[in-house]
């Protein structure tokens, strides 16, 4: 997975956040309306600027000046600018103390910076300023399950639900904590339910589609991955992920064809990319377009040695060499790698026996979340 819920989580300050906006004159509050921070890049500007002119504004109160800030920061923080962010989250704090949007916004700030430290004191100050904030409870939630803590997260992330039924967001974050653990039914009941709620929220239907894709159910996930890449066309995974459930479909080896290509525009250095491309390419009599896409790649790191075998530069056995490592986690994901493909590489050399054995092991020994491992599945059957 390459994307983080906690962007949108922003939105669910809303609510919280209006309290603070005082009685004032028309175009000040047109200003201060306009400065909430919503989680709608398109809209980050024109909130900037509003809220540019209400903290400037000398008229402002205090408490509108610290969530002016706030909104501010939130901004900043969606176009990426985290030092800006955390300069006007901090003097949001400076000027109230007692404001627990202000804290959550920065805390997802120095999320942002890697300081998990600084962040999870944050989460646990708007907490106490604010025991039912629903938005606190799945922000610390997240960053308990990016933490591996599943017990504190699921239980954040229930309480979250709890306070607020309709929070989209905690279902998806609750739900992708189910998929990582492999509960692939609770992972749907949560992604269903957060389409439901959100039915433009890109992210769940491209999980949704991963969990459809697992299952073995490659036409779903196909569907679920259009709706992604339709919500967000500029998403290479969703590119990449329909290209692959394209491909083992069968019959659609154009389709997948197309998928990795526009994958590759969006992510030139993307190596698995470039592998899935040459695999559909081939299967479908095409020009191989894998010399030309390994210059980018960076080909000291896995998994160049893949590659390098597709283009003729090494042996099945040299492959299968550069798959050890010494963190057992990193070996047998690469060990994984190495059976699919070399099985893929062979039923390519049209040697059928030993495509068979390689998928077989991959197959078995894949991770479940491994997209190699429901491809293995898929390519043992017309096999048998």
């Amino acid at each position: 997975m390459r994307f983080s819920v906690l962007f949108a989580a922003f939105a669910a300050s809303l609510a919280a956040s209006l309290m603070f906006f005082n009685s004032t004159s028309a175009d000040a509050q047109a200003d201060l309306d306009r400065c909430k921070f919503v989680g709608d890049l398109r809209k980050a500007d024109e909130g900037i600027a509003a809220c540019d002119r209400a903290i400037n504004d000398t008229k402002t109160t205090g408490q509108d000046r610290a969530a002016a800030l706030s909104s501010r920061c939130g901004w900043w923080w969606a176009k990426k600018d985290s030092d800006k962010a955390l300069s006007d989250c901090n003097e949001s704090i400076r000027v109230y103390r007692g404001y627990a949007p202000a804290y959550l916004n920065r805390g997802n700030v120095y999320l942002s910076k890697s300081d998990f430290d600084h962040a999870f004191a944050d989460f646990n100050e708007a907490l106490r300023l604010d025991p039912k904030n629903a938005w606190a409870y799945a922000e610390r939630g997240n960053l308990y399950k990016n933490k591996g803590d599943f017990d504190h997260a699921l239980a954040d992330l229930n309480e979250a639900i709890r306070l607020d039924p309709a929070y989209a967001l905690a279902y998806f974050s609750r739900g992708d904590l189910y998929k990582g653990k492999g509960d692939i039914a609770h992972a749907m009941a949560d992604m269903n339910e957060t389409i439901r709620l959100d039915p433009n929220y890109a992210p769940a239907y491209f999980t949704h589609g991963r969990l459809s894709y697992m299952l073995g159910n490659g036409p779903a996930a196909v569907e679920d991955f259009s709706k992604s890449v339709r919500l967000d066309a500029e998403d290479a995974n969703s590119y990449f992920n329909r290209g692959v459930a394209y491909y083992v479909v069968g019959g659609h080896t154009a389709d997948a064809m197309a998928d990795f290509k526009k994958t590759a525009e969006l992510n030139p250095k993307d190596a698995y990319a470039a592998l899935w491309r040459d695999l559909a390419e081939r299967r479908n009599n095409a020009p191989s377009h894998l010399a030309e896409a390994a210059k980018q790649v960076d080909m000291t790191v896995w998994p160049a040695p893949v590659i390098r075998q597709f283009l003729g530069e090494f042996t099945a056995e040299q492959t299968f060499g550069a798959a050890f490592d010494t963190d057992p986690a990193i070996k047998t994901a690469q060990t994984c790698e190495a059976n699919f493909y070399g099985g893929e590489f062979a039923l390519l050399k049209k040697n059928k026996k030993e495509a068979q054995r390689l998928l077989k092991l991959a197959a078995d020994d894949c991770p479940p979340s491994f997209i190699e491992s429901t491809a293995a599945l898929a390519e043992l059957i017309p096999l048998k």
